[in-house]
């Protein structure tokens, strides 16, 4: 049985950090994805793939603490309604406090796993999180990169899209994975009458000619991909290949 902390009484955690001083934090913002999917997408992936990897370690006899996602973070780029940002400083001291409880519960390795991949964000958890270390030194963690490394390995047998490697936003990826977590949060009427939108090839040039958000770059209607070719039984083997890359990132990277 998953160890999921909001499911759980003091003794049981208690109980838990005397086995295991081991945790998964996922941390995503709430943030519109498309005029498809839930602005939750991303706090939903990381969640789940926190999930997949505590399970396939359970199976190994290997415990872990799934903490409460994180789910407010920097999402400067998609100014489209439901999204809600925070500032840097803000989620620097968000993960820095959240990460020093667990410590202090006995949780002192602890991997951190974004559904949102804003350069900005990423580096306020890293932050965040090394500023524990000044204050709790054998406390560790680990940040994935899941979504620069493992996403690729999707591309040739399980996407369906032309050009999955422009799938950086609510495209075929997240559609599928949302659409095998979730389903019922999926408009999949709308999900079917949206075109492919490569402009993503460009995003990175656009961000640094002064793009100021999603629609500048290139997503007028929030996304990047080709969401219309998702499936379920895709967003099933995705989540399963991410969940491998992560436990083998954690071999490699946490004592």
């Amino acid at each position: 049985m998953l160890n999921i902390l909001y499911q759980m009484n003091r003794d049981q955690v208690k109980a838990l950090s005397e086995r295991t001083n081991l945790a998964f934090l996922p941390v995503s913002p709430c943030e519109a994805h498309g005029p498809h999917l839930p602005v939750s997408a991303d706090v939903i992936t990381a969640f789940t793939m926190a999930k997949d990897c505590a399970r396939k370690l359970e199976d190994q006899g290997i415990e872990s603490l799934i903490a409460t996602p994180i789910t407010y973070c920097i999402a400067d780029l998609c100014k489209f309604p439901g999204t809600i940002t925070i500032r840097y400083e803000t989620m620097v001291n968000i993960v820095e406090d959240v990460c020093l409880g667990l410590a202090k519960t006995g949780f002192t390795k602890v991997v951190l796993l974004s559904g949102h991949a804003e350069p900005s964000s990423m580096d306020a958890i890293k932050e965040g999180a090394n500023n524990v270390k000044k204050v709790i030194p054998e406390f560790e963690f680990m940040f994935s990169d899941w979504f620069a490394k493992a996403l690729p390995l999707t591309y040739k047998d399980i996407c369906k899209g032309e050009h999955p490697e422009f799938d950086i936003h609510a495209g075929e990826i997240e559609t599928a994975q949302l659409m095998y977590v979730c389903p019922e949060w999926v408009d999949m009427d709308v999900t079917k009458t949206l075109p492919a939108n490569h402009a993503a090839e460009f995003f990175f040039a656009k961000l640094e000619a002064g793009a100021q958000s999603f629609a500048e770059a290139g997503a007028p209607n929030t996304y990047f991909g080709s969401p219309a070719v998702a499936t379920a039984e895709a967003g099933r083997k995705i989540f399963d290949v991410v969940s491998d890359f992560i436990l083998n990132e954690m071999k490699e990277n946490l004592k």
